[in-house]
């Protein structure tokens, strides 16, 4: 019983020296801030009882990439965004497929026939370029192209947007802005629609600093003859750019990724956000030179609640 007991202490006190070890190698990486993002009256679940109205999101974009998921529970109706005063719309509509957008010499009307038609308990996920000027709906994880519409069609801020089409009834959506685990894959490069930002560097400060006396130490021993070569000194060390990645799995395997300190930068501060309960279950980690076959790239999903603990070896290609 006692050796068992040793053993589990043993490999409670080693995870916790992995864990600084990761922090050593790095700076830490801090939570991107939230802000809390709901339908105008402050529910994820919005009932819009009228043929034709709209409700949207409490927070507006102005730069960036986001993702967010709406679910249409009951009735038809349209996903998408709109400005502030809901007087310029992009949205995909349930009934028909079709894009709406504002109206222009090019689109006449503002509508085409876009994507496929969508139900309830249907998903539509959002993907809203601000930094490329695109948008992208997607059908149950399904792409349905870039929409012809361009987000700046609408100005800014942008907000989430959804309308009730059905003409004798309520339409009820849902909302998931990345307070919980999104249903489909967020595109690469792309943050839930709650995030405030990117993450930081944060450096950890030394808890025991060693003060410095300000004065400057004269060397007591200068040498008599200046003239004299003095013994070269070694170079500093480069410090390590890329690092062995190496996820030990609950089923015992590990997984080994060859990394950039940007790439293991963001698989922190992803694995930091979930810890803490935000943004997807999993992770995907370019696969680099693993990437066999006639494939432009391969990844390799990571996921969250599979993960045992994992191991950071610094290296440099200096």
């Amino acid at each position: 019983m006692n050796n068992k007991m040793f053993k589990k202490f043993g490999s409670i006190l080693l995870a916790l020296f992995i864990g600084v070890s990761v922090l050593s190698l790095f700076p830490t990486v801090t939570k991107a801030e939230t802000a809390n993002v709901t339908w105008s009256d402050g529910s994820l679940t919005k009932t819009i009882p009228q043929w034709n109205q709209t409700d949207i999101a409490n927070v507006g974009k102005s730069s960036g990439k986001w993702y967010w998921e709406v679910t249409l529970d009951k009735g038809i109706g349209n996903i998408g965004i709109a400005s502030s005063d809901k007087k310029k719309q992009i949205s995909y509509e349930s009934n028909t497929g079709r894009n709406y957008g504002p109206t222009s010499p090019s689109f006449g009307t503002g509508q085409y026939d876009y994507g496929k038609v969508f139900k309830a308990n249907d998903v539509i996920s959002v993907a809203l370029d601000l930094e490329n000027n695109t948008i992208t709906f997607y059908n149950n994880g399904i792409s349905q192209g870039v929409s012809k519409y361009t987000p700046s069609l609408v100005g800014t801020p942008i907000h989430p947007l959804i309308r009730n089409g059905l003409l004798d009834g309520p339409t009820i959506f849902t909302a998931n802005f990345g307070a919980s685990d999104f249903k489909y894959p967020v595109p690469e490069g792309f943050l839930p629609y709650q995030e405030s930002g990117a993450s930081t560097p944060n450096p950890t400060p030394d808890p025991n600093p060693v003060p410095v006396d300000p004065t400057p130490n004269p060397d007591p021993t200068p040498d008599p003859d200046p003239s004299k070569p003095t013994e070269p000194t070694e170079p500093a060390q480069p410090t390590g750019d890329r690092a062995i990645l190496t996820v030990t799995m609950d089923n015992g395997f590990d997984k080994e990724f060859d990394l950039s300190k940007k790439e293991l930068s963001a698989f922190i501060a992803w694995y930091d956000a979930k810890d803490a309960g935000r943004g997807p279950s999993f992770f995907s980690i370019d696969k680099h030179n693993n990437n066999k076959g006639p494939f432009s790239n391969r990844k390799d999903y990571v996921i969250f609640n599979k993960i045992l603990t994992f191991e950071v070896s610094e290296y440099s290609t200096k």
